[in-house]
């Protein structure tokens, strides 16, 4: 498995959350629904390898990042992609030429507490997919997701966030904590995955599958807070700074240093044996139903052999049902590992104890020395669950190449819990789909079906690109959300009969057709 710069992608990513929390999006929508998805559609049910239009489906790099949150939106005047490419108008910038971005500009949710962001992702590394026969398929899978989940905070503690602690909205008030939980996780996957063709009857299609994963931890930080409360104050040692006065706390807190992503390798060391941070295993499991009422359109005979054409798609419609990301990483590294149960009263964070703060580890250590934590007293041991998720999918054929998908995503992972979570989404995406070019527009119920977006994704042979919330591009209805999604492969058809007319269809020939029915 090729593992990439974590570190780098790392920081970018938290980075990025800093900068664009306010932005909301979803994952692959657009693509993943399709019959020509390759190895991405394996994510979504393992038994979408089995009766693959692919012999041979090569997935070079993808990649995908989204965030969601039910705080802020994009109210400025110009769009995201005009801030990112540089170009909006004359009258949005300053005498310096940069682009002026006012807090004004913010579309704030006011009545939507408990608030929540959500940061995923998903890295895509070489993998494969491979056709054995008609009824046996195989695949490999390399994977790296990251993921900052944010869960129940206050108004306050968002308005904190958003605009420092220099504001009467937060200022001398006693202000609860109880049940804010936040998560980061990095880790890599490698897969394993296998389908196969159950039952091939008539109309009546059935095709299973299974991913194993080796998962292996790169980077975590939590902490869930039981019951807490803090006050905001003026420092009167240092004017225009504040006090944050911790009343009392009690969570559960730990993280894995910054040494257990700098020495991610790739090596049967690092993936199998003890020199990561944690490791543990992972499950997918999926089923695939498939109605196919004309199917004799698709049988042929070559060599005295009844087959069906392996090159297209035969259903009216299939049903498939998946339960994904069952398992979890045991992080029990104790070179690597701080864990406490966290039990505080009247501490006091105050502007120089954050002050030119040098990486995350640094950060760390300055809470734990506020507020009294030691190595003697942590655990070095904590178990974070994989983002496990019920997934239904739905796909029907209208006509020609014309189809229609539908996906539920129910995330199985509650807040009170380590490790990363997958908010829960629903989806329609119609689509014109061929052989080298596919076209998808999906709409979406994202952000536990409290967001509505729409998007476009497109792909050209062996290359994909799509958005799933093309609004935050268009800058319509103060959009909360910027995703863009792509991906590079190498696809190997499979090849249809040999002779031009082997497929055929005769109500008359019964002959052949009940041969092809005792089969």
């Amino acid at each position: 498995m090729i593992l990439f710069k974590v570190k780098s992608i790392f920081i970018s990513v938290v980075v990025f959350v800093i900068t664009y929390s306010e932005i909301n999006a979803q994952q692959w929508l657009g693509v993943s629904g399709s019959n020509y998805a390759g190895t991405h559609a394996i994510y979504n049910n393992p038994a979408n390898i089995g009766d693959s239009r692919y012999k041979l489906y090569i997935n070079l790099v993808a990649n995908d990042a989204f965030v969601s949150n039910n705080y802020v939106g994009w109210g400025a005047p110009y769009s995201i992609l005009q801030l990112f490419t540089n170009s909006a108008a004359s009258e949005y910038r300053n005498s310096k030429n940069v682009i002026v971005f006012k807090n004004s500009y913010y579309d704030v949710n006011t009545d939507g507490e408990p608030y929540h962001l959500h940061l995923l992702d998903d890295l895509r590394g070489p993998s494969f997919l491979y056709t054995i026969n008609h009824k046996h398929s195989v695949g490999v899978l390399t994977r790296i997701r990251t993921a900052v989940n944010f869960t129940d905070a206050s108004y306050a503690l968002a308005n904190t966030i958003r605009l420092g602690t220099d504001t009467l909205l937060v200022k001398n008030q006693t202000l609860p904590l109880a049940g804010t939980n936040l998560n980061i996780n990095s880790y890599a996957e490698l897969g394993f995955s296998y389908g196969q063709v159950i039952k091939d009857e008539d109309e009546d299609f059935v095709k299973v599958g299974i991913t194993v994963k080796r998962v292996v931890g790169i980077y975590n930080a939590h902490l869930l807070i039981k019951d807490s409360r803090y006050t905001i104050v003026d420092d009167p040692a240092e004017p225009n700074r504040q006090i944050v006065r911790i009343d009392y706390l009690k969570a559960d807190y730990g993280y894995t240093n910054e040494q257990a992503y700098e020495n991610t390798r790739a090596s049967l060391g690092w993936l199998f044996g003890n020199q990561s941070a944690g490791s543990g295993w992972g499950l997918d499991l999926g089923i695939v139903y498939e109605y196919r009422p004309d199917i004799r359109k698709f049988a042929y005979r070559e060599k005295g052999v009844q087959k069906l054409d392996p090159s297209k798609n035969k259903y009216e419609f299939k049903i498939g049902v998946s339960i994904l990301d069952i398992g979890g990483i045991n992080y029990n590294n104790p070179n690597y590992i701080k864990n406490w149960d966290v039990d505080i009263n009247n501490v006091e964070f105050r502007a120089a104890d954050v002050r030119a703060i040098d990486g995350l580890d640094d950060a760390f250590n300055r809470i734990n020395n506020t507020v009294g934590l030691n190595d003697a007293t942590s655990r070095n041991n904590f178990t974070a669950g994989l983002p496990t998720s019920l997934q239904i999918n739905a796909d029907y054929h209208i006509k020609d190449k014309f189809y229609v998908n539908g996906l539920l995503v129910q995330s199985l992972r509650g807040n009170q819990s380590i490790g990363m979570k997958m908010p829960s989404s629903l989806s329609v995406t119609p689509r014109w789909e061929s052989k080298w070019i596919e076209v998808g527009v999906p709409f979406a119920l994202l952000d536990n079906y409290n967001t509505f977006t729409f998007g476009l994704a497109a792909r050209l042979g062996p290359l994909f690109i799509g958005t799933d919330n093309l609004g935050s591009f268009l800058n319509i209805s103060k959009p909360r959300g910027i995703d863009l999604y792509f991906g590079l492969s190498v696809p190997i058809f499979n090849k249809p009969p040999t002779l031009p007319n082997a497929c055929f269809y005769e109500k008359k020939e019964k002959k052949n057709w009940q041969f092809w029915k005792r089969r």
